[in-house]
């Protein structure tokens, strides 16, 4: 029998924008729990914060262990967080005491029932039994991510139920980087890639091996890189295998806690049998319409045929005459009513049948639920959306160095024009010194006033030219007379 359920929830994916709500609820107690401030000095802190709040704390941490992470990518995991803790009657049956908050549960398993909380007025209230399971789990976490990445961890008894926050930077010791194919001056070799908005785009040729695989370059350091820690730890299987781990390492210390459903799916699974157990209801709910209109059908269709007799029963039809013991009118008004009954019965008819369809479409739903639940159990449905992942990482992998590719080219292209520029504006200003010496030059050959401020300008020297052009045309003429 065990004493308890085992809980223990992973978060891995924990960006800049959400450190900050989280280190108010941490430390401050600020959130949606149900604090009680008079027991939060009974929490307690094993990692404390080594700054002033949870953001500067984690990179502090990064700094201090000279971790490489991209700081301008705002969408990177800085954190991932464990919650450990167990349902109140593991916690009874280590000792601890409860009472009454007041409130009830409005949903679940105790939907209407009292919720209970921790009865704590001296530290010498908490078992040291619920204290070791504490410092034990801190010691498996620590263990698993390595104490020296640990940003928090601490223990909570102001809440209704006790439980741990621990919350780490996903460091890995190795980083696989992709190979391109590159020229003989050792610049990337790019291809042509059409978009989903349909225009082309260059990105850089991944190398190959000689079996046609995708070459990948490994270096070693220090990584952020949330995804290859959870990969190196066997990706998808790897939340499993801290639950089975964490199990077996709890339960060895003295504590009898019940590992539960063993797989990675029991969140998608419990989701799609939610919806199944909706639809067998709703089905359910058909099939009794179905019955019940069916009998109401079968009832009408009794009626209408004794009241048909009206127009063949000589004794009930009106165009005979009077019938005794009847009016005429009332005859007539009975054999309306007939019509009415056939409609409405046209009308059951059609209902059914509509019933009919629904119940095979509810129950094709309930086919399809069924297999894909089936799928998630066996983890076909997984290694697909596996798949989908990796494919849509790669292409996202693939834009963003082609982006980083064509931010180079065009770095490259404007200090390129820069000196372009450069070398431009110093031929000018060479071109117009040299033109200007010239049109001095022109001056004295016309016996003009070289000392005389006059700006040089187009139109000026050619002015000038076309004088000198003349004299020369001139002096010619008369040597030839000569």
């Amino acid at each position: 029998m065990f004493a308890g359920k085992q809980v223990l929830t992973i978060t891995n994916k924990i960006k800049s924008s959400d450190i900050g709500g989280l280190g108010k609820e941490l430390t401050d107690r600020i959130g949606t729990g149900n604090y009680d401030t008079n027991r939060t000095k009974f929490n307690i802190e094993y990692v404390p914060l080594c700054s002033t709040n949870l953001a500067s704390s984690t990179y502090k941490t990064l700094y201090n262990n000279k971790v490489e992470f991209n700081k301008n990518n705002k969408k990177i995991n800085l954190l991932n967080g464990c919650v450990i803790t167990s349902g109140q009657e593991f916690f009874k049956a280590l000792g601890m005491k409860f009472e009454e908050t007041g409130r009830i549960h409005l949903t679940g398993d105790h939907k209407g029932e009292p919720i209970n909380k921790v009865f704590i007025n001296d530290k010498n209230d908490i078992p040291k039994k619920i204290l070791d399971y504490f410092e034990y789990s801190h010691q498996f976490l620590c263990n698993l991510v390595g104490k020296e990445n640990v940003v928090y961890s601490a223990v909570h008894f102001d809440e209704d139920t006790p439980h741990m926050h621990f919350y780490f930077t996903p460091v890995v010791n190795q980083v696989h980087r992709k190979v391109f194919e590159t020229d003989e001056n050792g610049h990337q070799l790019l291809k042509s890639y059409v978009g989903k908005d349909g225009k082309e785009k260059l990105i850089p040729i991944q190398k190959k091996d000689e079996n046609g695989k995708n070459m990948y370059t490994i270096e070693y350091g220090k990584f952020l890189n949330s995804d290859q820690f959870w990969k190196d730890r066997g990706f998808k299987t790897s939340f499993a295998k801290i639950q089975d781990n964490y199990n077996k390492y709890i339960n060895d210390k003295g504590f009898n806690l019940d590992r539960g459903q063993i797989g990675a799916n029991k969140h998608h699974q419990t989701k799609a049998e939610k919806y199944l157990d909706e639809l067998r209801a709703e089905t359910k709910l058909i099939k009794m319409e179905y019955n019940k209109n069916k009998d109401l059908n079968k009832v009408e269709l009794k009626y209408k045929d004794k009241i048909s007799d009206v127009d063949t029963n000589p004794l009930l039809n009106p165009e005979k005459g009077r019938i005794i013991g009847y009016k005429e009118k009332n005859i007539i008004n009975l054999s309306n009513y007939s019509k009415e009954v056939t409609k409405d019965n046209l009308s059951k008819d059609k209902t059914i049948e509509q019933n009919e369809i629904n119940l095979k479409y509810k129950q094709k739903q309930i086919d399809k639920l069924n297999n894909e639940i089936r799928n998630l159990k066996s983890g076909k449905t997984l290694q697909e959306k596996d798949k989908i992942i990796e494919n849509q990482k790669l292409i996202i992998e693939e834009k963003d160095e082609t982006i980083n590719y064509q931010n180079k080219i065009i770095n490259s292209l404007r200090k390129e024009i820069s000196e372009l520029k450069e070398t431009f504006n110093e031929i000018i200003s060479n071109v117009k010194e040299v033109a200007t010496d010239l049109f001095k030059v022109l001056k004295r050959t016309l016996g003009l006033d070289v000392d005389k401020e006059q700006e040089y300008d187009h139109y000026s020297f050619k002015s000038l030219s076309k004088k000198i052009n003349k004299k020369y045309d001139k002096d010619k003429s008369d040597d030839f007379e000569l």
